[in-house]
């Protein structure tokens, strides 16, 4: 089991960087196909989340890279989030 011998297995991103956009009402259209070629470009494995907040869909594009995740939310108006840490979570 890789999580017992220390290594942090491929499925998981150590220091992840979020980048957050909205969803427009009729989705991304032909710019989804710009983002995903960001990613190949960019040598990053495409890992997205999505939820819903006041009736918008957002997406949660996951980048290794800061800086990538920086250009890429430049590139198309999205908005950096920052993750919590361990230190941050508070479980009673």
């Amino acid at each position: 089991m890789p999580c017992l011998t220390g290594e942090i297995p491929s499925a998981f991103i150590a220091d992840p960087h979020f980048v957050e956009l909205s969803v427009p009402e009729r989705g991304f259209g032909n710019e989804l196909d710009a983002m995903v070629q960001f990613y190949l470009e960019h040598g990053e494995e495409l890992r997205i989340g999505c939820f819903r907040t006041d009736r918008r869909d957002r997406i949660v594009f996951c980048f290794r890279d800061p800086r990538n995740a920086a250009e890429f939310a430049r590139r198309f108006s999205g908005e950096i989030c920052l993750a919590l840490s361990d230190d941050n979570l508070f479980f009673p």
